[in-house]
């Protein structure tokens, strides 16, 4: 007997699987799922099985066995196998990076107290198994608690994220494989819980960026969901007050958009304040709305995306422009130091503050910056704030630049802007009032985003992904390569665009090569591949992987390859 094993270790991508044989004395105890101690090199990693073979391989010159059972249970269900299979061909990744997304950490402390002996865990039974499971994930762990409120029913659950001590991870996962819990809370990491009895998933705040994975195999929460799903016959949920515009287009009968409570939303055209004498990025109406909410006593939130000192350079010399991610000495144009740079951010805001309401006590809500000033009356944040622990609610909030965040050349910029707008409302008091500053108050973003009209935007941003071959029409893939010389780097991107360009068909399109609108360090260069689509379904999206793989084959190992990003940039 041998086994197909996926060792947990680095190892050359294009091989995936390696071959053991199953020793004598294991042949009744060996099953697919099973996390097994395998020799490799002079080491002996951990792997697991994936499938069990009666008949010798022929491509293999020697086969070595088994060294030995890490855990008398299998680790993963048959749905997880089939799901570890198609991450890696849907991604283009390897089989051990998908396996490494999908399995808790694995220390050998765990795995002895929570595994192999057998004290806190009881095998796997069809009596025990008969209890529905629902999997319910949120995009941050502080949400947990305001999420675990809205299921009253859920006696008997666990919590499953990545915040959690390794030992309470592995021993959640070894709880949910009993079957013995009907409820799971967690972040994106929890949507490859082992669910036995896998009844529903519920999504809350789908459109939020934590769902796609950083890492390879760089994987969409959802997506993986719906893959679930298929394999499963759970039922799903979305519960998004600004879903992501693939998501509305292909989920109409999961996909539930709350009625929250609409604050009052107030538009201010900057374009007025300028033509009135108003240079400052605080419009006069805010202006005087902060100097009366903080003699009444009410708190402020000022938003501003942007804690670094990015900002827009102007030579006087020869006029060149660009954005930088943090000011140059001297024009790199012509070398000229005589530079006008403006960069407007949470720490120059806040001096901006103090010019209208003097000696107020301002704190400042962004990741890295120590927290202070508790009291304080004025706060100016950034996206953060959106994941504290409690948020607190604001008689007067101010989105001080939404057109920056809708007018990144992106393909889903606009619907990031209105969801930032949404979960603004959320955290402006009953009885409160949100300004949004815009240069473009015709916007259908910032109307829709202002009056709550999510179908109204929709129609719009469908409407111009579809001009545009954008999904939900096309299936993006982002190739990237980074270096240090620029030259070089041009040279391979425009090489690769060639070779592309030769091979494909005519339902796939070519964007690039280009550098990322955003300075980044290393430097890199883009080059993004659009796949036509029928319709945004998951066997017409499997399809069209499919189709690109003779394409992405084509590819050299130093390019990084993200299947559906979630940015151009």
């Amino acid at each position: 007997m041998y086994a197909d094993v996926v060792v947990l270790t680095y190892q050359s991508p294009e091989i995936g699987i390696y071959t053991y044989q199953i020793p004598s004395e294991l042949k009744n105890s060996i099953k697919v799922g099973q996390l097994v101690e395998v020799p490799f090199g002079s080491r002996a990693p951990y792997g697991i099985v994936i499938a069990i073979k009666a008949i010798e391989p022929t491509n293999v010159i020697k086969i070595r066995p088994i060294i030995g059972l890490a855990l008398a249970k299998p680790l993963l269900l048959p749905y997880q196998i089939e799901l570890l299979r198609w991450m890696a061909n849907y991604y283009a990744a390897p089989l051990v990076n998908c396996l490494e997304a999908m399995l808790p950490p694995l220390t050998r402390k765990s795995l002895i107290v929570n595994g192999s002996s057998g004290q806190k865990i009881h095998p796997i039974n069809d009596k025990q198994s008969t209890m529905n499971q629902t999997l319910v994930l949120v995009p941050s762990i502080n949400s947990i608690p305001e999420t675990l409120a809205k299921f009253p029913q859920a006696k008997n659950y666990v919590l499953f994220h990545n915040q959690l001590k390794v030992s309470e991870i592995f021993a959640a996962w070894m709880q949910i494989i009993t079957g013995e819990v009907d409820f799971i809370f967690g972040s994106r990491s929890a949507i490859f819980s082992p669910c036995p009895s896998l009844a529903k998933i519920i999504i809350f705040d789908e459109h939020d960026g934590a769902y796609k994975d950083e890492r390879s195999p760089y994987f969409d929460t959802l997506l993986v969901a719906e893959k679930i799903q298929k394999l499963t016959s759970a039922k799903l949920e979305i519960i998004d007050s600004a879903p992501k515009i693939t998501t509305y287009f292909s989920h109409d009968n999961d996909l539930q958009i709350p009625k929250n409570p609409l604050p009052k939303t107030v538009v201010v055209s900057m374009i007025d304040e300028r033509n009135a004498g108003n240079k400052s990025p605080i419009s006069d109406v805010l202006s005087n709305l902060l100097v009366r909410n903080y003699k009444s006593g009410g708190k402020s939130l000022l938003f501003l995306n942007k804690k670094i000192e990015s900002g827009q350079y102007s030579c006087r010399n020869c006029n060149h422009q660009a954005y930088v991610k943090v000011r140059p000495a001297s024009c790199p144009n012509c070398n000229s130091p005589d530079l006008f740079f403006y960069s407007l951010n949470i720490a120059s805001l806040s001096n901006l503050v103090r010019v209208i309401v003097p000696s107020v006590g301002i704190k400042l809500i962004a990741e890295g910056v120590s927290p202070a000033l508790s009291g304080a009356p004025i706060h100016i944040a950034t996206s953060t704030i959106f994941y504290a622990q409690t948020i607190a609610k604001y008689e007067l909030v101010a989105h001080i630049a939404p057109d920056n965040v809708a007018n990144i050349p992106d393909f889903n910029s606009a619907e990031k802007a209105y969801a930032q707008i949404t979960n603004l409302k959320k955290i402006t008091a009953k009885n409160g009032v949100l300004i949004l500053q815009t240069y473009n108050p015709d916007s259908t973003t910032i109307k829709s985003a202002a009056s709550g009209d999510y179908q109204r935007f929709a129609k719009e941003q469908q409407d111009m992904r579809k001009t545009l071959t954008y999904p939900p029409y096309a299936i993006l893939v982002k190739l990237t390569i980074r270096g240090t010389n620029l030259d070089k780097l041009s040279q391979k991107a425009q090489s690769l665009f060639t070779l592309l360009d030769e091979f494909k068909d005519n339902s796939t399109f070519i964007l690039g090569p280009y550098q990322p609108f955003f300075a980044k360090n290393p430097p890199r260069y883009n080059i993004i591949l659009k796949k036509k689509l029928e319709s945004f379904s998951l066997g017409e999206r499997e399809k069209a992987t499919r189709d690109l793989t003779p394409l992405l084959a084509k590819i050299n190992p130093d390019w990084q390859i993200i299947i559906d990003p979630d940015s151009l940039n």
